[in-house]
């Protein structure tokens, strides 16, 4: 019985499961999108380019004509994230603290889930519990918090300029991991 106990132990163990997005030329990233605020008339400047091991985003963002935000974000897809309790973000970034976002609704003006990402000139690893998402409705707090089940809707994964101030913003990316 001990024995057999062992092997479900084990078997368990091994069976721990990461989904990891490694930024990079050869690696992934090809397809993330820039999405501005001149969707809403506003002025930013974000772009995207991938390196040898890496996804840097960088641009201006502009409080022009009510604008405020770049962001940089999967297209729609189904990332069930239920069976994970964490993440692992490591990055570098300067200008703007960048709330890493993941959304269960197409549209703009449905809640989503986000963390903030505080500016960090070296690379920074930060692991995120995945309940600590709080809940926002166009950028403002709502107080929810994500819940397992939201986890298991996720359509989109993205990254977004966070201070709502005019400036210069640099956010590198090297992986996310769901653990």
């Amino acid at each position: 019985m001990k024995i057999l106990f062992l092997f479900i132990l084990v078997g368990l163990l091994i069976n721990v499961e990461s989904y990891k997005i490694d930024f990079g030329l050869e690696k992934d990233g090809a397809n993330w999108l820039i999405v501005n605020d001149g969707v809403m008339g506003g002025r930013s400047e974000g772009d995207a380019e991938l390196r040898k091991n890496t996804l840097y985003f960088y641009g201006k963002v502009s409080l022009e004509n009510n604008g405020g935000f770049a962001s940089l974000r999967t297209p729609y897809d189904s990332y069930d994230l239920s069976k994970f309790t964490k993440v692992n973000v490591r990055y570098r970034s300067r200008g703007q603290s960048i709330g890493m976002t993941l959304n269960k609704y197409q549209r703009f003006y449905y809640p989503n889930y986000k963390i903030i990402l505080e500016p960090s000139k070296e690379w920074t690893t930060k692991t995120i519990n995945l309940l600590d998402f709080k809940t926002y409705r166009l950028g403002e707090l709502i107080d929810d918090k994500i819940d397992n089940s939201d986890l298991a809707k996720i359509i989109r994964l993205g990254f977004i300029t966070n201070d709502k101030k005019a400036s210069i913003f640099e956010f590198e990316v090297d992986y996310i991991e769901f653990l």
